[in-house]
């Protein structure tokens, strides 16, 4: 069959968007600390915009320092700060966190950091099964094994099929699970069904810290009203001002340089405008839907979808993602995520984030010698009005890095049975 060139005719519907609208919604979803240096950008490209940088005050923010992502170390042992740890153990485990390589590995076994520091082996053991239970889950393993099996019964998994099934991985990812299911006394199902999980773990736990979001700067105020209620209010020093340069914009239209860069400017202007306005309407939803949560406190947390704001201010719920995306509110003196406004809803009008924060109360106020089951926990919120599974339960206390019942238990024990450390503070050797 030849084929001959020709012309076809053809009319199609489709969704352009215009430049205007793409850097508005581009602008739109920037966190505020990716804003500041856009706006920087855009002073500094376009010479009729002028940046003025806020004020220096309690209002301003000093983004240099905030920009600095924080150490696995940092991170490690600002946890290690809300545990209910010995001071020797808290101690030790601050110290340790120096021998840790950048992937989360601890460099040195138990053996030599005992005989260097003059420590009990037993102290040791116990500061670094501390630093082994905060985020990220596997951190301070010894090696591949352990990392991984860390990460099995952090998922919920038995500690001891899990540690059974990381000795034998290689087997496993030959899959030559008859030998492994021998020598490990597990069922060959068992194992592939684990094998499934290992694969899905990584390898490196702090690998990520590398690439660490900066922390969420508040744009936004709620404050009372007077009237009962709360109100959100924009921040005016916690951004820089851009404004357009009225002499220099006057010229415009004898030069065509400068017409193409005030009408940048505009457009820019225009964005910043939306953004704003967009944020505040969000923001004063969220103060006025989350009455309770600032009234009574964060156990009081409403559930509260993007769909739900977007209707109620006739926008896309994209935006409303969009707007809430990197953002921060600021209520008598502490930063929220705006994210946390909107989580998820559980049956019985009772938000995730509430249910974490009763589950996590539970488990402070357990028994020592009894820690609560996960089906414990579940009934006992059950009977609070929150209708949740055990495996929601479960979940939930993986997400916010609290062991199981059974490594909570051991931990309890270890700590009550073990030998205490020399010294208090930085370890020094005796």
């Amino acid at each position: 069959m030849a084929l001959t060139p020709g012309l076809d005719l053809r009319q199609t519907q489709r969704l352009a968007l215009t430049p205007g609208l793409r850097q508005g919604m581009a602008v739109l979803q920037l966190s505020t600390l990716e804003l500041w240096d856009e706006l920087r950008r855009l002073a500094d490209e376009n010479p009729l915009l002028e940046l003025h940088e806020p004020a220096a005050g309690p209002a301003a923010f000093n983004v240099e320092a905030a920009t600095r992502p924080e150490t696995l170390a940092e991170t490690l042992c600002a946890q290690i700060a809300l545990m209910a740890l010995p001071p020797e153990t808290a101690a030790l485990a601050r110290f340790l966190t120096g021998d840790l390589t950048e992937e989360g590995y601890l460099a040195s076994p138990a053996g030599e950091l005992s005989e260097a520091l003059g420590l009990p082996l037993a102290a040791i053991e116990a500061a670094i099964a501390a630093l082994q239970s905060c985020e990220p889950t596997g951190v301070a393993a010894r090696d591949l094994p352990e990392c991984l099996a860390l990460q099995l019964v952090d998922r919920g998994e038995a500690p001891e099929a899990a540690r059974a099934a990381c000795a034998h991985l290689g087997l496993l990812m030959e899959g030559r699970f008859s030998r492994a299911a021998r020598l490990t006394g597990l069922p060959r199902p068992e194992l592939e069904r684990l094998t499934g999980i290992i694969r899905g773990l990584p390898p490196r736990p702090a690998a990520h810290l590398s690439e660490a979001a900066p922390p969420v700067l508040p744009e936004i105020a709620v404050e009372e009203d007077g009237q009962g209620g709360f109100r959100a209010v924009s921040l005016r020093d916690a951004l820089p001002s851009l404004r357009l340069d009225a002499a220099l914009a006057a010229r415009a239209g004898a030069a065509p340089t400068l017409r193409a860069q005030r009408a940048a400017a505009e457009a820019a202007l225009r964005a910043l405008r939306h953004r704003g306005r967009t944020l505040r309407d969000v923001a004063q939803v969220i103060a006025r839907r989350q009455h309770r949560f600032f009234a009574q406190g964060p156990d009081h947390m409403a559930p509260l979808t993007r769909a739900e704001i977007a209707a109620e201010l006739g926008l896309h719920p994209s935006t409303v993602g969009r707007a809430i995306s990197g953002k921060a509110l600021l209520f008598r003196g502490a930063a929220h995520p705006l994210s946390i406004f909107v989580p998820q809803a559980l049956p019985g009008a009772v938000s995730a984030y509430t249910a974490q924060r009763r589950l996590r109360r539970l488990i402070g106020d357990e028994p020592p010698g009894a820690p609560l089951a996960d089906e414990q926990i579940a009934a006992l919120l059950q009977r609070e009005g929150v209708d949740i599974a055990r495996r929601t339960v479960a979940k939930y206390r993986q997400c916010m890095n609290i062991p199981s019942s059974f490594e909570r238990k051991r931990q309890k024990a270890r700590r009550r049975t073990g030998p205490a450390p020399r010294g208090i503070g930085s370890p020094e050797i005796s």
